[in-house]
């Protein structure tokens, strides 16, 4: 006989709306504003500076929510998430990107024709470019960016 996973309905952390949480501390993705929360994201985000498994910090979350919003994590999410997770992917322009860390901590940021490598996480920061654009002055057009 298979074993029942225990569950109880909590309120969403964004929205207030009912939502099923697990015993492993993950609960669905909220129905109503689509937030999906993985534990006490009030801790990572003073921990880590991300929510856990959104990216986007539980506060912006919240204000992103009242002002109509979308959740998007800002590019210093992005790098965050990063330290977090060693890997994060995102889409621009309908192509995928993947972005992470290699057992000596350089960064391989690829996509599925092309990789670079840059030696150190400040580097990939500040030079990270798509076709001669910075990353990070072309964040605004990313979009899903998201660990994998």
């Amino acid at each position: 006989m298979k074993e029942k996973i225990k569950s109880e309905i909590v309120s969403c952390e964004i929205c207030g709306y009912p939502v099923v949480n697990y015993e492993s501390g993950i609960c669905m993705r909220c129905e109503k504003c689509g937030w999906q929360s993985g534990g006490n994201n009030a801790e990572y985000e003073v921990k880590y500076g991300i929510s856990y498994p959104m990216v986007v910090p539980l506060s912006r979350a919240r204000e992103q929510y009242k002002k109509g919003k979308p959740f998007k994590a800002t590019f210093e999410d992005f790098i965050k998430g990063l330290d977090f997770y060693s890997e994060m992917a995102f889409t621009y322009k309908g192509i995928n990107y993947g972005v992470c860390y290699r057992k000596d901590y350089s960064i391989l940021f690829y996509n599925g024709n092309k990789a670079w490598t840059y030696q150190t996480k400040d580097e990939f920061y500040k030079t990270a470019n798509i076709d001669g654009n910075l990353l990070k002055d072309l964040w605004d057009e990313v979009q899903n960016p998201r660990y994998m």
